[in-house]
C-alpha cells in the first residue's frame, strides 16, 4: 500500500470526537440539551431542546442518503411529542439518550459514500462484493448494539477529513482503492474481534436507526 500524502493523511479523532459534543457533552453551553439531561433534575425539556435544535439540524447536513436522512429525522420529530408529553419515564429518556449519544448509524453516510466511491477505484469486482459484504456484517454489529460510534469513527477515519465546522469526520470525495482497502481492514478486524458471522444482512440505515431506538424504548426482555 503507497503511504498517503499530507493532503490525504488521516484526520486526527480528538476532532471527530466533537460529534459527541452536539450530542452528549455539552452541559456548558446554555443552549445544549443533551449531555444536560442527566444534569438537571427536569431532563425532559433538555432533551427536547437537544433533539429539536442539534441533532435533526445534524441530521439534515449529514452525509446520509436522502432517503434515509428523511425517514430517521421523521422518526426524531415523532420523539418530540412523546417527550413533550412526558409518554416515557426516566429511564426510558436516559435509554434513549445513550442511544442518540452514541449511535454508529448517524455516521452511515460515510459508509454509503465509500460503497458508491468503490465503483470509480481500482477495487476488483471481489474486492467490492467484500466490500459490500463487510458493510452489511457492521450494520448487523450496529443493530445488535455491539458496534459503538467510536468504531464507527475508527473504521471510518482512512476515508475521512474533518468537518468545516469541526463537529466530526465526513467522508471525502476522492477517495482511492487503497484507502477503502484501509476501511475494510479495520472493519474486518472489528467484525472478527466480536465474532460477527459472515452473513448477508438488508437493513437500511433508517431501518436500523429505527431498531435502536426502539430498543432504547422498549429493551427486549432477558
Amino acid at each position: 500500500m503507497t503511504e498517503q500524502t499530507d493532503e490525504h493523511k488521516e484526520p486526527s479523532l480528538a476532532p471527530a470526537c466533537l460529534v459527541v459534543a452536539i450530542l452528549g457533552l455539552a452541559a456548558v453551553c446554555a443552549f445544549c440539551g443533551f449531555g444536560s439531561w442527566i444534569v438537571f433534575s427536569d431532563q425532559y425539556p433538555f432533551a427536547y431542546k437537544g433533539i429539536d435544535e442539534q441533532l435533526i439540524p445534524w441530521v439534515k447536513q449529514s452525509q446520509l442518503a436522502p432517503e434515509d436522512k428523511a425517514s430517521i429525522v421523521d422518526q426524531l420529530q415523532e420523539l418530540l411529542p412523546i417527550i413533550e408529553e412526558r409518554s416515557i419515564d426516566k429511564e426510558q429518556l436516559l435509554r434513549l439518550r445513550n442511544c442518540l449519544q452514541d449511535n454508529p448509524i448517524l455516521l452511515w453516510g460515510g459508509v454509503q459514500s465509500i460503497l458508491e466511491q468503490a465503483e470509480g477505484t481500482d477495487l476488483t469486482e471481489t474486492e467490492r462484493e467484500t466490500l459490500k459484504r463487510l458493510t452489511e456484517r457492521l450494520m448487523r454489529m450496529a443493530t445488535d448494539r455491539l458496534l459503538a460510534r467510536n468504531d464507527m469513527e475508527f473504521t471510518l477515519q482512512p476515508c475521512a477529513t474533518v468537518r468545516d465546522d469541526q463537529l466530526g469526520l465526513e467522508v471525502r470525495t476522492d477517495l482511492t482503492g487503497d484507502e477503502i482497502r484501509k476501511f475494510m481492514e479495520r472493519s474486518e478486524q472489528l467484525l472478527q474481534n466480536n465474532d460477527i458471522p459472515n452473513m448477508s444482512y438488508d437493513k437500511t440505515p433508517a431501518e436500523a436507526f429505527g431498531i435502536l431506538v426502539e430498543a432504547a424504548l422498549n429493551p427486549p426482555k432477558i
